[in-house]
């Protein structure tokens, strides 16, 4: 995937880990001798030093990582390394959906909560794989989808993400994944772009114990959206694909007043802004972050980065408190 902004291009740059050459391995094995890997509970894989914060996750407690945030800190990409995996590497190859890729923090302290993100009508996987490594590289596992046909409709995105659960689930109990074992399959989140965004929303209809849900530019005409689901939507005042006034605002106000929601529109942003965590010059990122971090992970830390209207909003309402 080729980066399309200075933004992705660093995130890329600093966060994904490269594979290493073979011709590297004869070293590297002679420094392992008598060495002992890092356990689930050892301070190597906290990734800030042995942070407090990071020990001792059990499965149901909130997942606490690293310092204390800042809006400086939920904005950049986070402190953890990144890998990735594919279909190619035995990941499930899921009816509902043509390709996946899975982003992974190497140097964070299982369990994960995962997030899945699926792209709008017409485009591809990489339009939305900005995201990837910037939720990864704060300690959130991240698959990317994409579609069966580019033109799948908005209930077709929906069973794309239904049945991308069944496949990162399946990867908690795989032998040999490289999260066996460390996935909190109960923190799973849907996104998605443009018709993509729709599909979330529909998604959380069928299957309200998700975490949350985050609408990059939504698209979805007509539907009560009943669920209880966290949702965070993203807009721009410049996009004439799906103007918020007849796609984001609907889904804000089809939703519940009993579900927490904000939405948050982009002055001057088109159909692309929140394709990338770079949006709104890092205020998509940061509010993208922030919603999960509160919902997903259950980390209070970051409610506060939610309750300020951010320099870059043309709009923005929320029943948050």
């Amino acid at each position: 995937m080729a980066p399309t902004t200075p933004y992705e291009e660093r995130l890329i740059r600093t966060h994904i880990v490269k594979r290493i050459p073979i011709f590297w391995l004869p070293a590297l094995l002679i420094l392992a001798i008598g060495c002992s890997p890092p356990t689930p509970n050892s301070p190597e894989l906290t990734g800030d030093g042995g942070s407090a914060t990071d020990a001792g996750f059990q499965l149901g407690d909130p997942l606490i990582r690293g310092d204390d945030p800042t809006p400086t800190s939920a904005t950049e990409p986070g402190p953890y390394d990144v890998e990735t995996y594919e279909q190619d590497d035995g990941l499930r190859d899921g009816p509902d959906y043509a390709q996946a890729t899975i982003y992974y923090p190497t140097d964070a302290r299982p369990p994960f909560a995962s997030v899945i993100v699926i792209p709008g009508y017409v485009s591809a996987e990489r339009t939305i794989q900005a995201w990837g490594p910037f939720y990864a590289s704060h300690g959130i596992v991240t698959m990317t989808l994409g579609t069966n046909s580019l033109r799948d409709s908005v209930d077709r995105r929906r069973d794309a993400l239904l049945d991308a659960i069944v496949t990162l689930r399946a990867e908690n109990d795989r032998e040999g994944s490289p999260l066996e074992g460390q996935l909190d399959v109960e923190r799973i989140a849907l996104s998605g772009w443009s018709m993509g965004g729709g599909g979330a929303q529909l998604a959380a209809v069928a299957d309200p114990t998700l975490k949350a849900i985050i609408g990059l530019c939504p698209w979805l005409q007509g539907n009560a959206l009943d669920h209880p689901v966290p949702v965070l939507i993203f807009g721009g005042s410049s996009d004439f694909i799906a103007a918020t006034d007849e796609h984001g605002r609907r889904h804000y106000d089809n939703t519940p007043e009993t579900t927490e929601k904000l939405l948050f529109e982009v002055e001057g942003g088109g159909h692309r802004v929140a394709n990338s965590p770079g949006g709104g010059n890092g205020d998509v990122g940061r509010f993208a972050l922030s919603w999960l971090k509160v919902f997903l992970e259950e980390d209070a830390r970051y409610r506060p980065l939610l309750l300020v209207e951010p320099e870059s909003a043309s709009s923005f309402e929320t029943n948050l408190d």
